[in-house]
């Protein structure tokens, strides 16, 4: 039993779609506050691990070769790249999915086959633990408790041996928003009326107290950079779901390219210039000009500019305090 006389365990075989999934087992011993500000905390810790591989492959290059190299060095020979998605548990926490691939480059940074001192066996999947393990985020003390906010113990790597496997199994993850794995959170960001209409829903009680407890942390001096305000409907969590680091794999403009030259094979014509021949193309495109036409012009959209931020701030601050009293006066 815990302090608050509730047991820490639970030996119930629950069905799939049992509400208690995923809830805390004492609402008084569930750190609430640690769930938000982990979320916040997320982005820095996976830009931190990014700069941190290099040097840990630059390490673990001395003990498994016996050659020293820096992580500079590393970073002249070898391109890291990725792509990961984020996850979301049902207890209303993400975890993240990522495929971290080695490629070789030469002076001109154009990729080339991978050094061979990189092809020693395991070095990849031993540079992301020790690199995982290395990175630490400090979070703010809203209420006087230190954290490090840093990668659990559960960091499995595995060699990719099935290309097309590990892709259909990102993109379905790739797809999935927070409120596809959270029962009912709503998939933008909450309004005033949001906290009223979920508890009407039935949405579980331990997904009210995370949202309630990220619009308390919105408020405080401490976690005003961390915009948690903007961020209720993901618990505090501002990343991405599913990002790609600039070199890996292809980009969007070459798929673009890709997918109109496929349309204009099918129809046997530029898909642009289907609509008849009287069409003209327009390929080139030039600035004419940026501004106003007049000062006056441009004085009256700055004053109206500086009016609606204003008014936007004031709604915001409004409605985060009408949502922090809706949870404070729920009856859990």
């Amino acid at each position: 039993m815990c302090a608050h006389g509730n047991p820490q365990y639970c030996n119930k075989r629950h069905a799939r779609g049992d509400g208690q999934l995923g809830t805390a087992l004492c609402v008084s011993c569930y750190d609430y506050t640690g769930h938000i500000l982990w979320h916040a905390s997320v982005p820095e810790l996976w830009r931190r691990f990014t700069v941190e591989l290099p040097r840990a492959l630059a390490r673990l290059s001395l003990e498994r070769t016996g050659a020293h190299r820096t992580a500079r060095e590393v970073g002249r020979t070898v391109r890291v790249s990725y792509v990961k998605v984020s996850e979301w548990q049902r207890r209303g926490a993400i975890h993240l999915h990522a495929v971290v691939r080695l490629d070789g480059r030469d002076a001109d940074g154009e990729v080339i086959d991978p050094p061979g001192w990189v092809a020693v066996p395991g070095l990849l999947a031993a540079a992301v633990k020790e690199a995982a393990a290395a990175v630490r985020v400090g979070c703010p003390w809203p209420d006087g408790r230190e954290r490090i906010a840093r990668w659990g113990g559960q960091v499995h790597v595995r060699a990719v041996t099935d290309p097309a496997r590990t892709a259909a199994y990102l993109a379905k993850y790739a797809t999935k928003t927070a409120s596809d794995s959270v029962p009912g959170l709503p998939v933008r960001t909450f309004d005033r009326l949001t906290i009223d209409r979920l508890r009407r829903k039935g949405v579980s009680w331990h997904y009210l107290l995370l949202a309630g407890t990220c619009l308390r942390l919105a408020e405080a001096p401490e976690c005003e950079g961390l915009r948690l305000a903007d961020f209720v409907h993901t618990f505090g969590y501002r990343g991405h779901h599913a990002s790609k680091s600039r070199l890996y794999s292809t980009t969007m403009r070459a798929l673009g390219a890709a997918r109109r030259a496929w349309r204009a094979e099918q129809r046997g014509a530029d898909v642009w210039a289907a609509a008849g021949a009287d069409v003209a193309v327009v390929g080139d495109w030039r600035l004419v000009g940026v501004g106003h036409a007049r000062p006056g012009d441009a004085l009256l959209a700055e004053r109206m500019a500086r009016e609606e931020e204003a008014y936007k701030r004031a709604v915001k601050v409004h409605d985060v305090r009408r949502l922090v009293e809706a949870v404070e006066e729920t009856e859990w």
